[in-house]
């Protein structure tokens, strides 16, 4: 049996349907008062549980040889950092009670303590799994964080935090996270996978493979950095989230954020995954 976490989000939906595609047992876990009968449909069972209760994920990983986990930021909380190192003990404690060998998404820059914003959440999650030989993936930026954007790419801007708009950042697709999650749960023994697209894509590039996709011209702007404050909190962020978005850009644009050595490349393009989403099919490629 493998357990999938976050089954309703989209590396936790991919990889689900990665297992049962080879036709592995699969145990999907939802939040509580979801129902899930597209899943049982689908083969799979169904369990509820919240990442903070940690009996919940107990009762969830029983029986599992292994289980896909990720630590969702907690935007509303007042203390993200403080949420995700809860949510790392209970995985740690139900894994070591059930028996269960995690893979954990983790992220580029995940090797720092501070200095990164969200990102040192999963710091915080390698820190409490890896003694228990968890297993890593640890991806770039994802392509679908571009996503927000298509409105105003379809007007012709693509808004950036990102700085110099001609430096490459590392990136991820859901679909090759996917791919790599489910060719670790399958293994035995325990490792960190950087992973990244099939190339670095800087916000250049990425205008010119959503220009190509829409058909017409997308350039790339800067959003100032004194604006980014106010950005932030028009998209409903709290203060506290705000401050670790605002460290997390400053930490990418400056190259602290980083992978430590030379990623594995996934299939996924920045042309295919324009492609995608201007055709509305993004969710699962990207």
């Amino acid at each position: 049996m493998y357990v999938v976490m976050g089954a309703g989000g989209k590396t936790g939906r991919a990889v689900a349907l990665g297992l049962l595609d080879q036709d592995r047992p699969v145990r999907v876990v939802l939040r509580p008062g979801r129902e899930g009968r597209d899943w049982k449909e689908r083969g799979a069972e169904v369990a509820h549980a919240d990442v903070h209760d940690a009996a919940a994920l107990t009762t969830a990983f029983t029986g599992a040889r292994a289980a896909y986990v990720l630590n969702p930021p907690d935007y509303a909380s007042g203390d993200m950092h403080a949420s995700a190192r809860d949510v790392a003990a209970n995985y740690a404690q139900a894994a070591k009670a059930a028996g269960t060998r995690l893979v954990a998404l983790s992220s580029i820059g995940a090797q720092h303590a501070d200095g990164t914003g969200n990102i040192a959440t999963t710091h915080l999650l390698e820190q409490a799994l890896r003694p228990l030989g968890a297993s890593f993936v640890r991806a770039g930026n994802f392509l679908t964080n571009w996503l927000p954007s298509l409105p105003a790419m379809r007007e012709g801007v693509l808004p950036s935090f990102f700085t110099p708009l001609d430096h490459p950042v590392p990136h991820s697709a859901v679909a090759d996270i996917a791919v790599t999650v489910v060719r670790e749960l399958l293994r035995d023994d325990s490792r960190t996978v950087e992973l990244a697209a099939a190339a670095d894509y800087a916000p250049d590039d990425i205008a010119a493979a959503f220009a190509q996709a829409l058909g017409r011209d997308v350039i790339a702007q800067t959003v100032p950095r004194e604006q980014w404050r106010a950005v932030l909190a028009g998209m409903g962020l709290p203060d506290a989230a705000i401050d670790n978005w605002v460290e997390m850009w400053d930490a990418f644009n400056s190259g602290r954020i980083r992978f430590e050595g030379t990623p594995e490349r996934g299939a996924t393009s920045a042309a295919a995954f324009a492609a995608a989403a201007v055709a509305g099919t993004a969710e699962s490629g990207g």
